[in-house]
């Protein structure tokens, strides 16, 4: 089609207001968002597509930038990234070749179209697209658009440990969590990088309840999602991302690389000498003893440093025992995890990085004041709750 079929209209404010804005969108600010523009458009990854909700299907709720997840009807709107998606236990999907009928395929807000799906799952929620969402000269926004500035990565950064996987839903996230928190709590200022995957806020909220004192993700480097992104591209990201908490101040760096080794992107970034580069050690999350032992194999074949397992297998203590045999490596669950005195010297951790932990706030009750006598408050409390139970079951009584 020619030029003049694509058309562009102005985005009005109460569109704009009831639309329903996702988390992959996060980076993109509401006054940039001026127009509408439709027709012979080919949406690119990363484009953001104001889309109408035209059928319920796997995913009826949207994640939000503030991480609330909001429930979806019929007819709502939703401001999400195209982008395509590789999820072992949901979706496979692509960018469409234009702005047709498409899919929801993942809560955190991307628009693709689904070509493959896991049994386990309902079918994708149908979106119908409004637009790209565009300036105020026309021009589709994009989430690369807003990504962070770049920085030059220092010298010298930190020790760099990579948590990679077996497969998707291996344990990554847990065993990531856990670890953060455990030096957390003695003031290493760990930090938290997921470098692969589809954007979702889960393990961005996971990371910062754990302690992380800086957690980014691919979203803030300017993709919706990783899948089918070239390789340099994908470098570019990892690099930016560590020197990101590098020059945070972070004492550790953490990286996750989301699904499992064997994922397409995975295969070609695990050979790269830019990814070698930024990882000194590796924990690896496994579901079971024999992919442990094959994953471990693999990983230090192709030249990384494996120093620990973890993972769903760490439910099993006969997993446990199987993988230790099979290994040789230590193997953690989530007690383990977040031990420092484990961690810090099978990971290379600096132990100067570490302090005693202070002493936990003290309780709020009961309060003591000079002169009160404690027996004088406990007489009180009983008398006080004894006529709250018994008007409690007299409310009951009558109600039923």
């Amino acid at each position: 089609m020619s030029r003049q079929h694509v058309w562009v209209r102005p985005l009005d404010a109460g569109t704009s207001a009831r639309a329903r804005q996702s988390f992959a969108t996060r980076r993109v600010p509401a006054s940039a968002m001026r127009t509408l523009v439709g027709g012979a458009v080919r949406p690119r990854s990363g484009d953001v597509v104001l889309a109408r909700v035209e059928r319920l299907g796997h995913h009826r709720r949207i994640e939000q930038p503030n991480g609330r997840r909001s429930a979806l009807h019929v007819d709502d709107t939703v401001v999400v990234a195209y982008a395509d998606r590789y999820a072992t236990d949901q979706f496979e999907s692509h960018v469409p070749r234009s702005l047709g009928r498409v899919q929801l395929v993942a809560s955190g807000g991307i628009a693709s179209q689904a070509l493959s799906q896991s049994r386990s799952v309902r079918r994708a929620t149908d979106i119908v697209p409004l637009g790209l969402v565009g300036d105020e000269f026309g021009r589709p926004l994009n989430v690369w658009d807003f990504r962070m500035p770049d920085v030059v990565p220092p010298a010298e950064r930190p020790r760099t440990v990579a948590v990679i996987g077996t497969s998707m839903n291996a344990g990554k996230t847990t065993t990531m969590h856990y670890l953060l928190h455990g030096l957390s709590k003695i003031g290493v200022n760990p930090g938290s990088v997921k470098v692969t995957g589809t954007g979702s806020g889960n393990d961005y909220w996971v990371m910062l309840d754990a302690g992380a004192h800086r957690m980014l993700d691919f979203t803030d480097a300017g993709l919706a999602s990783t899948f089918r992104q070239p390789i340099p591209v994908l470098e570019s990201v990892m690099t930016q991302l560590v020197a990101q908490l590098t020059t945070a101040g972070c004492g550790v760096n953490f990286v996750e690389i989301a699904d499992g080794v064997f994922q397409d992107d995975n295969r070609m970034l695990l050979t790269s000498p830019v990814v070698h580069d930024l990882l000194d050690v590796v924990v690896l999350a496994a579901s079971d003893a024999m992919g442990a032992a094959y994953g471990v194999a693999h990983l230090r074949e192709l030249g990384f440093e494996v120093a620990a397992v973890s993972g769903m297998l760490t439910r099993s203590p006969l997993a446990i025992r199987e993988t230790q045999e099979a290994t040789g490596l230590p193997v953690w669950g989530i007690p383990e995890l977040q031990a420092p005195e484990l961690v810090i010297p099978v990971l290379g951790i600096d132990p100067a990085l570490a302090r005693r932990p202070e002493p936990p706030p003290p309780a709020a009750w009961p309060i003591e004041l000079e002169g009160l006598d404690p027996e004088l408050i406990e007489l009180a409390d009983a008398e006080l709750v004894g006529p709250r139970r018994h008007e409690s079951g007299s409310l009951l009584h009558r109600a039923g």
